[in-house]
């Protein structure tokens, strides 16, 4: 083994040209499919930064009379789980947080976790410095001001040995620092960090602190907040231990008739990639998507083994004497054919080495291009890893025998008399049917690499829709001023008197047309839903239905706005009237708000909704199916006792055409806004719309920034941008264009392998028919005669390759459906423009080597002879 070896090194090294093409394209194929796999790997495989994960479910406390609909856990029903379950060995509640970071001009925003004293040790990890949470620090409105970093957080600030026992600003207040988690640690979900975790007794400070009326305080039965994780006993499972928890279930529901009435508790494994209160399929779509980049990279791998396989086929030719000379000589086919595949598996190794380089540097790219949409800690297994290792190795082993396996099987069997005989070189091989194309590797390259290259437009044309996604508003002119008051430690009094006179400011700006306050923006990272119905429908959870007051409750995308937002966001009132500036800057003013279209159609199929009153919905009160149930993360100091009850009627005063607030919205979603003063929120955006367009964003920016550093320096300003420039930031829509990007680069890579793979055979198939061409063109034979002889074959070969890609084009494209933005599967540009430039390329790779035919000397021709 070890002399094949050394012979397979001297065999490779004696033809550079050709090793190097190979592993050139080897490279390629392996280290796209090393690429993806480390991402799907990191992903859906890469065990949980937690110990024996197997172990621990999460617990839903789902409606026993609609079984689709959950909700979070109150504290005390945590409490309650906690110490009367008999299934698990403890039980942890958590939820997730919107904080500030830093003050002033560096203040951030980042993702903070909030659980109960008892997470580290439930998840089996200890802080590698510092402490866990006491269970003092546990206890509702205990408050106690204190925090562990997690291990990116120590990171960045250079592993400061200092940084336990250091302060630091969250949310405008100093906390202290008492533990660092360890390294890889994400917490529940997998590669996605919080920058902190707090103790629950922080939750009515961080969360709810401006919450006046206290009716969202964490100590209520009624603020149901929470996700709820446990640790089953050994020897259960989530199925097993079902019986026992809607034991404990119906236990509660008869001490507790109102506050869990109908509630029962089931079980599901930890989501890897998202935390919420209902069960959801995220994982499964990741895996969909995970299962499809890997296809694709293995139709990348696989038309490069194609390719190289018709180069060895090529290259075997003039290896037929040398072969048979060693047949003559005694040594034996299966001699011959682990010679052969040891120098394929040299080269697949060389690839592969290429390939891994290739795979880490691109993956890294990937997720450094994520990093600037994200406001939490991306923990990303960068490096060499010995699964990503033993995977590209594995790779290597197959592509040995993908394309060496064939090409050395056909080259053993040879006739040993009639090679010996036949020149080096020349193609002598009989074809059984006359019209099939004589190189049917190829025509399978070029239709996997159709197929491909379809995908990849069709990506493309959805990346392009998406970037002038029609968002229903005018906002070319649009700047947006994030601030945060609380960050600077300012109550929701001060900060209402704050954005007033900021937002006055900001109108008064040479060139401002008008300037508005909005809780929250399309697009943004966060959003929220409120359950709508006509007022007096369902008005408390002990009450009947009413039977003057028909249809059901609806969810409808919230907002808090000023007076001037509509003008500012370019959104026409069709009907009604604006909010006064009196409804948007006085608390308690009335109970007034702005729908949309959608919403009003829903509520009102058959009438005008102007002038009507609607109400946020009773949680009891039954959803209509497909509503737009919306959420996001909720921001710190969400609400103030301004805000809107359930139960209380809203006038509708307004209504407005319907917008997008998301860019998969299967259809446009329904909105509900309601006058700032009413829904106030300290993390805000202020659009400032510019009577023209300004010719130098940068110079803008600069200009807002110093008008808000003006006029109040202790201001934290979180962003300035244009409106464009957020959604051109907008993480779905980096989704698409990243996964037109990768589609992309695996059609271009197939193109490029199927050209080479073109070009390499008809070059081989002419320099092989030298002798033949020669004898032609001595006997009259025209070039132009010999040039259409060449490209003839080449056209056939094309022809079947692009009507076999066209049906597995279609084919991918009804597999990559889901995954389009607004983009047929069968979309007609896509299957004109990929099929036309694959013809293209691949005409000119055979016209190239045909154009050379026609310059073959006869007399050189045959004095080879």
């Amino acid at each position: 083994m070890l002399s094949d070896f050394r012979f397979a090194l001297r065999t490779l090294g004696k033809t550079p040209g050709f090793t190097v093409a190979a592993v050139i394209v080897l490279a390629l194929g392996i280290g796209a499919n090393s690429a993806i796999f480390s991402i799907v790997n990191a992903l859906l495989f890469a065990p949980p930064s937690y110990a024996h994960p197997a172990a621990v479910v999460q617990v839903f406390s789902q409606d026993k009379k609609n079984p689709t609909s959950y909700r979070a856990f109150s504290y005390p029903t945590y409490r309650d789980i906690r110490e009367k379950n008999s299934v698990f060995t403890d039980v942890f509640a958590h939820n997730l947080t919107l904080i500030g970071i830093g003050e002033k001009d560096h203040a951030r925003r980042a993702l903070a976790e909030l659980v109960s004293s008892n997470y580290f040790s439930v998840l089996g990890v200890a802080p590698v410095q510092g402490r866990a949470f006491l269970p003092d620090e546990e206890r509702p409105g205990s408050a106690p001001a204190v925090a562990i970093a997690s291990y990116p957080y120590w990171q960045q600030r250079g592993f400061d040995p200092a940084l336990v026992g250091s302060t630091v600003l969250i949310s405008g207040r100093p906390y202290t620092i008492v533990g660092i988690a360890p390294e890889n640690f994400t917490g529940t979900m997998q590669l996605f960090s919080p920058s902190f975790w707090l103790p629950l007794g922080d939750y009515d400070r961080i969360v709810n602190d401006t919450l006046a009326d206290e009716q969202r305080a964490l100590a209520l039965r009624s603020t149901h907040d929470l996700m709820i994780v446990g640790r089953l006993k050994p020897g259960l499972t989530g199925a097993t231990a079902l019986p026992a928890l809607a034991t404990l279930a119906a236990n509660l529901e008869h001490a507790f008739p109102v506050e869990q009435k109908d509630q029962t508790f089931t079980t599901a494994p930890l989501s890897r990639l998202s935390t919420s209160e209902t069960p959801n399929d995220g994982d499964g779509d990741i895996a969909t998507l995970g299962a499809l980049l890997l296809g694709m990279s293995a139709v990348v791998l696989l038309v490069a083994c194609l390719n190289l396989a018709n180069m060895l086929l090529a290259r075997g030719t003039a290896r037929r004497k040398e072969i048979a000379i060693r047949l003559a000589l005694g040594a034996g086919r299966a001699r011959i054919i682990r010679q052969l595949l040891l120098e394929g598996f040299v080269l697949a190794v060389m690839g592969g080495v290429v390939g891994l380089v290739l795979a880490l540097w691109s993956a890294d790219l990937l997720v450094a291009s994520l990093l600037r949409f994200m406001p939490f800690d991306l923990v990303w297994p960068s490096g060499l890893s010995p699964v990503v290792l033993g995977a590209t190795f594995l790779f290597c082993v197959f592509g040995t025998l993908l394309f060496a396996l064939g090409p050395a099987l056909k080259l053993s069997r040879g006739n040993v008399l009639t090679d010996l005989k036949e020149q080096a070189g020349e193609d002598v091989a009989p074809r059984r049917w006359k019209y099939f194309p004589r190189h049917p590797l190829v025509v399978v390259q070029i239709a996997l690499s159709l197929a491909l290259l379809t995908a990849a437009a069709l990506f493309i044309r959805g990346a392009g829709k998406a970037a002038n996604v029609d968002t229903g508003l005018d906002v070319q002119r649009t700047w947006l001023v994030q601030v945060d008051a609380s960050l600077a430690g300012q109550n929701p009094v001060r900060s209402r008197e704050l954005y007033h006179e900021l937002n006055a400011r900001l109108a008064a700006l040479p060139g401002v047309e008008s300037a508005s306050v909005s809780s929250l923006i399309p697009f943004g990272m966060v959003s929220k839903s409120k359950k709508i119905s006509r007022a007096g429908l369902y008005p408390a959870a002990d009450a009947k239905p009413s039977t003057a007051a028909e249809g059901l409750a609806y969810f409808a995308s919230w907002n808090s706005v000023g007076a001037d937002y509509f003008k500012s966001v370019g959104l026409p009132l069709l009907r009604g009237r604006p909010f006064t500036a009196a409804e948007a800057t006085q608390p308690g003013g009335p109970a007034v708000a702005i729908i949309d279209e959608s919403l009003a159609r829903k509520l009102w199929p058959d009438g005008n909704a102007l002038g009507q009153q609607l109400q946020y919905a009773a949680t009891h009160a039954p959803a209509a199916k497909n509503s737009g149930e919306g959420g996001g993360i909720n921001m710190s100091t969400t609400a103030d006792s301004g805000e809107i009850k359930a139960g209380e009627p809203i006038q509708v005063v307004g209504i407005v055409p319907s917008t997008r607030h998301a860019l998969f919205e299967k259809e446009v979603g329904s909105s509900i806004y309601l006058p700032y003063s009413r829904g106030f929120q300290s993390d805000v955006h202020f659009l400032v719309r510019f009577a023209t367009l300004p010719t130098d964003a940068n110079a803008t920016t600069a200009l807002l920034r110093r008008t808000v550093r003006e006029f109040d320096a202790t201001l934290p300003v979180l962003a300035i941008k244009s409106f464009p420039q957020h959604l051109d930031g907008n993480i779905q829509i980096w989704v698409v264009r990243a996964g037109a990007a990768l589609f992309s680069v695996f059609g271009g890579l197939a193109l490029g392998l199927a050209v080479v793979g073109i070009y390499g055979v008809k070059a081989y198939a002419v320099a092989r028919r030298t002798r033949e061409i020669g004898i032609r063109m001595a006997l009259g034979a025209q070039p132009a005669v010999v040039l259409k002889m060449i490209l003839r074959e080449a056209t056939l070969m094309l022809a079947c390759g692009l009507l076999l890609g066209v049906l597995l084009a279609f084919g991918t494209g009804q597999l990559v459906s889901s995954l389009l933005y607004h983009v047929s599967a069968t979309d007609p540009i896509a299957f004109t423009v990929a099929p036309v430039v694959l013809a293209l390329a691949a005409f000119v790779a055979a016209w190239i080597p045909a154009r050379r035919a026609t310059r073959i000397n006869p007399l050189t021709a045959l004095r080879s002879e």
